[in-house]
């Protein structure tokens, strides 16, 4: 049993890793306690900016009073708890600085499934998604191919969607049923919160775009106070609730109900999301190594797993799913701090929040317009969040097709109702979502489009330009393969300067063969050719004033083999070389 329970769940196991020059701090050092706790306040402070989605996902459920604010005070212990788990060393923790906030990905399901089906109904599926991230932590990193990033793109487009009308009836104070005219007082608060959240954005310093949202919260603030939206009876309501008190206030816990309706789309969010979640693990695990190559897949497993009994957490306490930050990633690049004694802290402090009942009140008290411009604001940056995924790959007509025609059914339920308007209720979930619908189109599609696409091509090269024959080769491959441009282009250049190195040393006696193969780990070239084998030149600091003071073509020749050499091995993540039967091998192997 125990060896069984150790495969499924293994052991908490540090990797070895070099400190970036960078960073102050990484995962297994332990920093002085004022600095854990200066940084863990900087952490926490950031995530509380982010609960504004609790209360926007809470009051479009319609919660009110008490309800509300044990609907976000719980979220946030739950957020507290994750944080701090991600910190610790044991079977389910990633064991990084890994913070927790709540779910965008999920809370545009979340809402309409609460809302048509109740609140226990999308208790019970995010329940249910919970345990099935935390039982797909030991897969789910090998399963990363089902969800290309033309599938997750189209998610994070159609979700910033979503989010946009919303938004924009909140900045300008219109009600869903329409009738009321544009409200302007409403439209100058969320045009100074907007503004100052895009001013610090992009102009400010690294440490400071992560305060954006807080910054263009205060600036909406100022501007509803000025207007006459917020004041004396806003804070006499936040003064009035107690100092403490325990998390759940007058919400009442939902009894948890089993609807297929309500489990199938959070489930399909939740796994999405799980890759999402991929992703800020793999950030922070090269974050703290210098000599990072590939990703730590135990680490990644123990991630999802973590992430799964979140999940499981929210569902019995009926709030908003949670998933990993990656704005707290960048936090903890501008300063230089990531140790897990970091996630610790902030994880505790978030917890201590929970317990102060005017904390979450102010939250809830800020002007729809606020709140209205931080939804566009989100949704801006979801949507540039998901054309950068897809156009970080090469395309082609397979994967042009995935991403129109799934971003085409999705906007189609969500601009034309009639579509779905005869749906019997309990499926409105699945059928009336256009984030389900297109998604699920753009999977379908991935799917069949990769029926009877090979994963591997080969060239003989010949002719004047070898280099320019495997660049154009590469180029054509990747974009079969939707392999990333950056990783194809960097091939090119190193097949190239392979071929060149290789006939200049006077070790290829022919024609060579290149074959290349893919998957979503890493790309492996192979130059097979008749002659001799490669060895790389000793890598060393190029001194031109020594081989000018020297003079002579054999200086000039070592120079420009070391450079060549230098090249080869610095832009390859791995180069192997060897010869049999009077045919030299050179393989060139980069991460993905």
């Amino acid at each position: 049993m125990k060896k069984a329970f150790d495969l499924f769940l293994p052991p908490f196991v540090d990797t070895s890793r070099v400190k970036p020059r960078e960073m102050l701090y990484v995962a297994h050092e332990a920093p002085p306690w004022p600095t854990v706790l200066l940084a863990g306040l900087q952490h926490a402070l950031v995530a509380m900016m982010l609960v504004v989605y609790l209360v926007i996902a809470g009051t479009d459920i319609g919660l009110t009073s008490g309800a509300l604010r044990g609907f976000v005070t719980l979220g946030v212990l739950i957020m507290g708890l994750g944080t701090l788990l991600n910190g610790l060393t044991t079977r389910v923790s990633a064991g990084h600085l890994l913070v927790v906030i709540p779910g965008t990905m999920t809370m545009m399901v979340f809402i309409p499934v609460a809302k048509t089906l109740g609140l226990g109904a999308a208790a019970g599926g995010v329940f249910i998604a919970g345990i099935v991230v935390f039982f797909l932590g030991r897969f789910l990193p090998r399963l990363r191919a089902l969800f290309p990033p033309e599938v997750t793109g189209v998610l994070l487009l159609l979700l910033g969607m979503s989010l946009l009308p919303g938004g924009v009836r909140r900045c300008a104070g219109l009600s869903e049923g329409g009738g009321a005219p544009v409200q302007m007082d409403h439209v100058l608060i969320a045009i100074a919160a907007l503004g100052t959240i895009t001013s610090v954005a992009v102009w400010g310093s690294a440490r400071f775009r992560v305060l954006s949202l807080g910054m263009g919260a205060a600036a909406g603030l100022l501007a509803a106070a000025l207007t006459g939206h917020f004041g004396a009876r806003q804070l006499a309501a936040v003064a009035g609730q107690p100092l403490f008190s325990l998390p759940v206030g007058d919400y009442p816990f939902p009894m948890l109900a089993w609807v297929p309706g309500a489990i199938i789309p959070l489930v399909f969010c939740s796994v999405i999301g799980a890759v999402d979640e991929l992703g800020c693990g793999v950030v922070i695990d090269r974050m703290n190594n210098d000599e990072w190559r590939r990703p730590d897949m135990p680490m990644l497993g123990r991630l999802l797993s973590g992430n799964g009994i979140c999940l499981c957490l929210s569902g019995l306490a009926g709030t908003l799913t949670t998933g990993c930050s990656s704005a707290h990633l960048g936090l903890a690049h501008a300063t230089g701090v990531a140790a897990r004694r970091v996630a610790a802290a902030t994880g505790l402090l978030l917890i201590l929040a929970a317990f102060l009942p005017r904390l979450a009140t102010f939250i809830i008290m800020l002007p729809a317009a606020v709140v209205g411009a931080i939804m566009v604001y989100a949704a801006a940056y979801m949507m540039v969040s998901g054309a950068e995924l897809v156009l970080a790959r090469l395309l082609n007509g397979r994967r042009r097709a995935t991403v129109g025609l799934g971003l085409a059914a999705g906007m189609a339920v969500m601009l034309v109702p009639e579509l779905t308007a005869s749906v019997p209720l309990d499926l409105k979930p699945l059928f009336g979502s256009g984030i389900l619908v297109g998604v699920s189109m753009a999977m379908a599609l991935n799917l069949v489009f990769r029926i009877g696409m090979s994963r591997s091509g080969e060239l003989e090269l010949g002719g004047k330009n070898p280099a320019e024959q495997a660049a154009r080769f590469l180029e054509d491959c990747g974009s079969a393969w939707g392999a990333r441009r950056d990783v194809i282009t960097r091939a090119g250049l190193v097949a190239g300067e392979a071929l060149e190195a290789l006939a200049v040393a006077g070790l290829m006696k022919g024609a060579a063969r290149l074959s290349a193969s893919f998957d979503e780990n890493r790309l492996l070239l192979t130059l097979d050719y008749p002659g001799r084998a490669w060895q790389p030149a000793e890598v060393r600091p190029v001194v031109l004033d020594a081989w000018l003071d020297k003079g002579g073509g054999f200086e000039l020749n070592e120079t420009m083999r070391t450079v060549s050499s230098n090249l080869i091995c610095s832009l390859a993540d791995r180069v192997e070389s060897g010869e049999q039967d009077g045919r030299g091998r050179l393989r060139l192997i980069f991460d993905h």
